[in-house]
């Protein structure tokens, strides 16, 4: 069995029959969690962090840096870019979590952009779980991307 796999089984997903895009986990640096990609090139979270109106319109993949990481569970990240751009990543119903020891390390990240209301309630909760540096914070509205896959390096 592939680390690939073994890594799809612990997450309690299992691999996909249908053509999808190979994963940078299959290489032994990587770490994959949730579905398989199906989005078949990442682009860089600074171009998609800069107009993320332009990738809303479906799934999108992207390679950034992951800046926090929930301590509790995993499950949920930011992704900043040098510009100053960051956005909360999200797993999709909660169906997996992260390695809490992610901040730092590079990320291939698969989902949906969706623009949501800033609710002050979620903000202090994310505060509880350890993020320090609030992508949300002094903002109305922003941007999330809801994650069915992330790799981590």
């Amino acid at each position: 069995m592939t680390l690939f796999t073994l890594a799809l089984l612990a997450c309690g997903t299992t691999p996909s029959t249908s053509a999808v895009a190979a994963p940078p986990a299959a290489e032994a640096s990587w770490t994959h969690y949730g579905a398989p990609f199906t989005v078949g090139a990442s682009v860089p979270a600074s171009t998609v962090l800069a107009a993320p109106q332009n990738h809303a319109s479906g799934a999108v993949r992207m390679t950034g840096q992951l800046s926090e990481v929930c301590q509790k569970a995993g499950c949920w990240a930011v992704v900043r870019d040098d510009a100053g751009h960051a956005v909360r990543i999200t797993m999709k119903d909660h169906a997996f979590g992260i390695a809490k020891d992610g901040a730092g390390k590079s990320c291939d990240v698969e989902g949906t952009l969706v623009k949501k209301a800033v609710d002050p309630a979620t903000v202090e909760h994310y505060k509880s779980e350890g993020s320090t540096n609030a992508p949300e914070e002094g903002k109305a509205e922003v941007w999330e991307l809801v994650a069915t896959a992330v790799s981590v390096k």
